[in-house]
């Protein structure tokens, strides 16, 4: 347990839970909804606006709407869309009873007004987690892990000499360390070939590597590495934490989960078969971008690194020596 609580303390401090004052909302949205459609006459009275056919069905519209925010807000409290779709429905709802003031005679104008004044409130409420939710999901990480059957020190040993990743790494063409600052030449999706400096702004041997881009780069990012002993073997947990951006976009969650979240995951998993087994492993069809006759590729025709490193078994066959 205590290689356990060791892994657990390398990690970043959870980011604080706002989520309530989504859920909040969304518990909000459903008993309005609810009560619009089932009373749509009791919310017309409320609201100060003469009930009728037209009036009924656009209130029980209006509370189907606010229904579906609220289970989308349930479903997904810390993304931002359902809650920007209540703001929405708000300025929809004040529009509304401002149209109800000049169109009917009937209507009761104080109680209008004090309606207008809860809409806008509520919106304000709306606007406010609806950012919160916006910032948090830029700044969390993706997070990727693998369990690689060597001790820390050398799995970090290994991931230190940063010329060594594009044997690994399928994305990235080469990397150049000049000092304390780094040269990287990558090949995105859709992108192309990108190039940029990044520098190491936390190095702790056998624990974790920190970097982040130099500023302007056409790349921003920001990755960690930590290493750390896997409970009950000598193993290591390998986890990437990683936020990615374009010039002119803040480094984001979605924008590295979109061109690298496949990439990412087949990353760690080579850096498992490399420091595990000494190379890559590639399969004849990962040599060929399109269909190919059923054949080994020819001398040369190797479009993957071949690399090997000096690797002594873990284990002997036979019996304990």
């Amino acid at each position: 347990m205590d290689s356990l609580h060791a892994y657990r303390s390398t990690l970043p401090d959870k980011p604080p839970n706002r989520a309530g004052l989504a859920r909040g909302l969304g518990a909000f949205s459903l008993a309005v909804g609810a009560t619009q459609l089932v009373r749509p006459r009791a919310i017309a009275r409320l609201a100060g606006i003469p009930h009728g056919p037209v009036t009924t069905t656009v209130i029980r519209a209006l509370g189907a709407r606010e229904v579906t925010n609220g289970v989308g807000i349930f479903a997904r409290p810390r993304h931002p869309f359902p809650l920007w779709a209540r703001v929405i429905g708000d300025a929809v709802d004040l529009a509304l009873l401002g149209l109800a003031v000049r169109s009917a005679r009937r209507t009761r104008y104080g109680r209008v007004a004090g309606a207008a004044l809860a809409v806008a409130g509520v919106m304000a409420l709306d606007v406010i987690a609806a950012r919160r939710a916006a910032r948090s999901k830029v700044t969390q990480p993706i997070l990727y892990s693998v369990t690689i059957n060597k001790p820390p020190q050398e799995v970090y040993a290994f991931f230190r000499k940063l010329e060594r990743l594009p044997a690994f790494m399928d994305h990235l063409e080469s990397v150049t360390e000049h000092g304390e600052t780094s040269h990287w030449v990558a090949k995105l999706p859709i992108i192309g070939t990108v190039s940029w400096d990044a520098k190491i702004i936390a190095d702790h041997p056998g624990e974790e590597i920190e970097w982040e881009s130099v500023p302007g780069s056409k790349i921003k990012q920001r990755g960690r590495v930590t290493f750390a002993r896997a409970p009950g073997r000598n193993a290591t947990e390998v986890r990437l934490e990683w936020v990615l951006g374009l010039r002119g976009t803040p480094a984001n969650e979605e924008l590295a989960k979109a061109l690298a979240k496949p990439q990412a995951k087949g990353d760690l998993r080579r850096l498992k078969q490399v420091i595990e087994t000494g190379e890559v492993l590639y399969s004849d069809a990962s040599e060929h971008d399109k269909p190919y006759p059923a054949q080994p590729a020819r001398h040369g025709e190797h479009k993957h690194p071949r690399m090997f490193v000096s690797n002594p078994p873990t284990a002997r066959k036979g019996g304990a020596s």
